[in-house]
Parts: C-alpha cells; structure tokens; sequence
C-alpha cells in the first residue's frame, strides 16, 4: 500500500514569497515574447520594405512596364499600405489597452 505523504501546508508568507517567483518569472516569459515578435516583425519589415520600394521603382517609370503590370503595382502599393496603416492602428489600440 502506498502511503500518503501529507503536504506541508504554506504560511502565508511562503505563498507570498512564490507568487512573487511566479510573477517575476511571467514578467520575464512576456517580455522573452515581445522581443521574439519584435524580431519576427523586423524581419517581415525588411521584406516588406524591399517589395515597396520595388514597387515604387515600377512608378517612377510605368512607361517601362505593361499597363496591366503598373495597374496590379499601384494596386500592391495600396493594399501594402492600407495593411500598414491597420496594423499600426491595432498595435496602438493593444498598446492603450495594456496600460489601462
């Protein structure tokens, strides 16, 4: 027969003493997270930015390119920008919210 080991119950102290362990260990995990997707994000930038600025390219000398080819690049331009624009409008609400 297995015998039960009786757990010591913690003092109050004790249980403050490692819920602040624990807390300090969330705070550290979050920050971790935020710096991984600042670095996912950075890297989606630069890819981003490199088609933009291609893009662009496109624009300065449409006369280059078929007009079905400037057409789809003006539109690419738009849509890239749009996307930026609610992105950075999210990430300034979430940032509002988390400080509330």
């Amino acid at each position: 027969m297995e015998e039960k080991k009786e757990q010591k119950k913690l003092s109050y102290e004790e249980l403050a003493q490692q819920y602040g362990q624990l807390h300090l260990d969330y705070q550290k995990l979050v920050a971790q997270y935020k710096q991984a997707i600042a670095a996912l994000q950075n890297k989606d930038f630069d890819y981003t930015s490199f088609f933009l600025s291609m893009l662009f390219k496109v624009m300065e000398h449409p006369e280059m390119y078929e007009s079905e080819f400037v057409d789809w690049t003006a539109k690419h331009i738009q849509d890239a920008l749009y996307s930026f624009d609610n992105a950075m409008m999210q990430a300034t609400k979430q940032a509002e919210d988390e400080t509330e």
